[in-house]
């Protein structure tokens, strides 16, 4: 199986270097002035790269070996744009491709907006058609916008109820801050903040609850408490546990992206190439998840905005958003007056929210299913507002 790839069914190479190098594209690249559709795999193989090659060629497109550590190989292969299906066909490949192309099916089928509902041991929660808002609920004392506002249960509860009539369609609790340069907490002190909060609240709210924790412990009592996500800034990697833990409780799965540790991610963060970079980082994190029992199914994927990102690491992953699509996956994006929108604006969290609502029209724009927010009613509408924009909606037609 390749380490990862990067799909893009409808594609223009762009002109700007920077842009060709955030995608892992040569500088000579180029398509006849129409689109393509573009598949880059790396860690081939010899003997699966001819094979890709072969079949690439066999329905009118071409191969093209690209720069690669030996002995594996990396391909970047170009389709006309009707190609794909026939590229896919199970009878073209052998049995050793048969893994590769599982995934690109759902690779695909995710470029094209089809994705089944998201899978949780309460509910199935439709991630097609409708964005998602997931209300932010930091019971911290450190979060970069509002650490220490939520820190009781009474408060966090009372601001969840807000939310929720605000229109949010989940909440995420989380009770230990991520935000560059954060200490870690530990796995008990993290549960006495955030178990209360779940319990008050999984009687009280019809949406379902989420914990924002890279800890198996920490996840294994919130999930028995009344959470149906998990949401893992590490994607599995800081507590390999944590996949057998959602496993078991049949619960949903966020795996971001992060480069680093919160407490030094931020420092001198560097990408040869970075959306290649990102997903095939993603899809490792699926695989690891699918490994251990968790259901494709119940699966989002966020690219980490702010988690070992330059200011222009996280706007080249907004550009390229229908990137994340190649892991076949729902994409949510958490970018709520995060600092990269002060090197824009030059101005402080509290000021950041007209960004953060540009982010989200884009966002909805760019195919995410979900948005990680802080200001619920605000954001609804200007997703309903970008959806039927997208859509061509005739309002009273």
């Amino acid at each position: 199986m390749p380490s990862g790839f990067l799909l893009l069914e409808d594609f223009r190479p762009p002109q700007s270097p920077a842009h060709r190098r955030a995608l892992g594209l040569p500088a000579d690249l180029t398509t006849s002035g129409g689109s393509v559709g573009l598949l880059r795999v790396q860690g081939l193989p010899p003997v699966q790269a001819r094979q890709l090659g072969r079949i690439v060629r066999q329905v009118g497109g071409r191969a093209r070996r690209l720069p690669s550590a030996p002995p594996e190989i990396c391909l970047l292969l170009t389709l006309p744009p009707k190609s794909w299906d026939p590229f896919l066909d199970p009878r073209r490949h052998s049995e050793t491709l048969t893994p590769l192309f599982g995934e690109l099916r759902h690779a695909l089928r995710a470029a094209r907006g089809s994705f089944p509902p998201l899978r949780t041991a309460k509910r199935r929660l439709p991630v097609s058609g409708r964005t998602i808002i997931q209300g932010i609920l930091n019971v911290t004392p450190d979060s970069f916008h509002d650490g220490g506002r939520w820190t009781t249960p009474r408060r966090a509860v009372s601001h969840a109820l807000r939310m929720v009539e605000e229109g949010a369609d989940w909440v995420d609790i989380g009770g230990e801050s991520t935000r560059p340069g954060a200490r870690p907490v530990g796995a008990r002190e993290e549960i006495r903040r955030v178990v209360p909060v779940i319990e008050a609240l999984s009687g009280r709210v019809s949406v379902p609850l989420s914990v924002d924790t890279t800890k198996a412990e920490v996840a294994d009592a919130a999930l028995g408490a009344g959470a149906e996500i998990v949401n893992d800034i590490s994607g599995l990697v800081f507590d390999p546990r944590l996949a057998e833990v959602v496993a078991r409780h049949r619960a949903g799965l966020i795996v971001s992206h992060i480069r680093g540790v919160p407490g030094t991610m931020q420092r001198h963060p560097r990408y040869r190439h970075l959306l290649p970079e990102v997903v095939t980082s993603l899809q490792a994190s699926i695989r690891r998840a699918v490994a251990a029992g968790v259901r494709r199914d119940g699966i989002l994927v966020d690219p980490g905005i702010g988690f070992g990102k330059t200011a222009a690491h996280n706007l080249l992953l907004l550009r390229y958003l229908t990137a994340l699509h190649s892991t076949g996956c729902p994409v949510l994006v958490g970018a709520s007056r995060k600092s990269f929108l002060a090197k824009i604006l030059g101005n402080g969290a509290r000021q950041r929210l007209h960004g953060s609502l540009a982010v989200a029209a884009l966002a909805v724009a760019g195919g995410a299913a979900a948005l990680r927010v802080h200001d619920v009613a605000a954001t609804r509408e200007v997703v309903r507002v970008a959806e039927a924009v997208r859509d061509a909606t005739m309002i009273g037609a």
